[in-house]
């Protein structure tokens, strides 16, 4: 962290490039790992899953997390995606994925393709949930016998805060356009299993709870690896 944030919090930092940008005019810096702007075009293969087959997609939305980990501000970003039905064009049939691209050790990232799975007003019993000392989250599908059991990732038992920066508009050079830049507060909780493949392999899944800290809604975003 350099000097001049220092004793900062995430939420002020946050502020503070937000606030200062919008003064002098120019477009905001933030962590676009893809270089994306709203309204790039992002191609999903069908490795993703047949469902994504006969949608085009697009960037919609781009929300930069950052959180605290052992005192350094780690960051990632959700490029949000909505996919047109090209057959139709109905808006109606039109859908939404998150592309969430994270830093890995080799200093790379990686991608995960990740489907909204359910979202909801704050509850009190489903909060007790994620909190709960057993560190696993269980799904049972609709008329499914058996339930799939996810637990924390790397059997962290705390959840996570972090702050967003929302953009919804873009320079040319791929910057949050001065307006177009929105906080957040957030917190939310990491899940992952072994899913069994087709092929007799597995692959991992994941599930992150996320909980909007100033309205208590929950959103649940269930995923995979993003294949290329």
């Amino acid at each position: 962290m350099d000097a001049a944030n220092k004793g900062k919090t995430l939420w002020e930092m946050l502020t503070a490039r937000l606030h200062g940008a919008n003064g002098n005019g120019a477009g905001i810096p933030f962590y676009n790992p893809l270089n994306h702007c709203i309204g790039s075009a992002v191609p999903v293969a069908f490795s993703n899953g047949p469902r994504f087959t006969g949608y085009d997609f697009t960037v919609q939305e781009i929300r930069e997390y950052t959180r605290h980990l052992s005192g350094q501000a780690y960051r990632f970003t959700d490029y949000v995606l909505r996919g047109t039905n090209t057959k139709s064009m109905d808006a109606d049939e039109a859908i939404t994925v998150r592309m969430r691209v994270v830093p890995n050790n080799a200093g790379a990232f990686d991608s995960l393709l990740l489907s909204l799975s359910d979202e909801f007003a704050f509850a009190e019993d489903f909060l007790a949930v994620v909190k709960d000392d057993t560190n696993e989250f269980r799904v049972k599908e609709d008329k499914a016998s058996v339930e799939d059991t996810f637990t924390r990732i790397n059997n962290v038992t705390a959840s996570y805060e972090a702050v967003v920066m929302v953009v919804s508009g873009t320079t040319t050079d791929g910057k949050a356009a001065p307006g177009k830049a929105q906080p957040a507060k957030v917190e939310y909780w990491d899940y992952w299993r072994d899913a069994e493949l087709n092929t007799g392999k597995t692959a991992k899944e994941f599930i992150f709870v996320e909980m909007n800290s100033d309205t208590g809604w929950f959103q649940i975003w269930r995923g995979h690896e993003f294949f290329s």
